[in-house]
């Protein structure tokens, strides 16, 4: 486990097994408010531990799940009796996904891990005025994706929202995953702590991954310096595209984005990151014609 302190209250703890995972926590003048649980109980005690040993640990926690990923809210258990903030959609992912993403990913857990959902929700967002702590939905990522914003410190957590090289789309929601982009680079920053990144002292990530977006809603993506990691990621995140265009009848999307992952296809050999084969993708677009 890594520790940074970041502004006059806040600490990133940042873990790397199974992989490099970040969670915030501030100390605020009334609360210790944590911002995302990690893989467990493990993760969650080695961040009491190291609180309690600087004497941060006589008032309440509020926990914040920035999205219902199992990597960011295993460790909720440990906070039973303390509000467990999230946006409104989440219980629902939680009794939907929670069993079956449990055991799939059992490898990753690390200690005990009891399924325990939030327990106190908002729609747009939910303030402590007092403590100049924000949260608010994001959607990007995920649906239900929220952020926090530290007025005080203008620290802006952002979970899985921005991520190197490319974010990973998750649903056909791309205008509001750029205009959640744009929201934050509205704000005044000096901190962005993403939940997969190192701690970022600008916004060019933020600024690059919507410029992806951009490009990856019109068709234009420039391959010509795409690393394996690149590769990968996009066309993950085109063929996502191309099935739910597909799914709404949004014919010429689909055809758009699944053409684009054929020609990927034919350019390079077959890697673990991409699943699907040419014969898939050009049934596909023969369906589509």
């Amino acid at each position: 486990m890594k520790v940074v302190k970041v502004g006059t209250r806040g600490f990133v703890f940042s873990f790397d097994d199974p992989y490099l995972l970040n969670i915030y926590v501030i100390n605020g003048d009334n609360h210790i408010f944590i911002c995302d649980t990690g893989f467990g109980s493990e993760t969650i005690n080695d961040i009491l531990s190291h609180l309690n040993k600087q004497g941060i640990h006589s008032k309440p926690y509020i926990v914040f799940n920035s999205h219902a990923d199992y990597d960011h809210v295993w460790g909720n258990h440990i906070f039973i009796d303390s509000q467990i903030i999230a946006q409104e959609l989440s219980p629902e992912i939680f009794e939907k996904e929670g069993k079956e993403i449990l055991e799939k990913y059992a490898a990753h857990k690390r200690g005990e891990v009891i399924l325990t959902p939030p327990n106190k929700l908002f729609k747009e967002k939910i303030v402590f005025d007092e403590e100049e702590i924000e949260f608010y939905h994001s959607p990007g990522h995920t649906l239900e994706s929220s952020s926090c914003y530290d007025r005080r410190d203008q620290i802006l957590f952002v979970g899985d929202n921005i991520e190197t090289p490319y974010p990973y789309i998750n649903f056909s929601n791309l205008e509001d995953y750029k205009a959640t982009l744009k929201e934050y680079l509205s704000r005044e920053t000096k901190v962005v702590i993403s939940g997969h990144d190192e701690i970022m002292y600008n916004t060019q990530l933020i600024e690059s991954n919507l410029d992806y977006l951009e490009k990856l809603s019109s068709g234009e993506v420039d391959r010509s310096q795409f690393t394996k990691k690149h590769r990968g990621i996009h066309f993950m995140n085109i063929t996502r595209l191309g099935e739910m265009m597909k799914e709404s009848d949004n014919i010429e999307k689909a055809r758009m984005y699944y053409a684009e992952a054929l020609s990927i296809l034919e350019e390079i050999e077959k890697t673990p990151e991409i699943e699907l084969n040419i014969n898939e993708i050009t049934t596909i677009l023969r369906e589509l014609v």
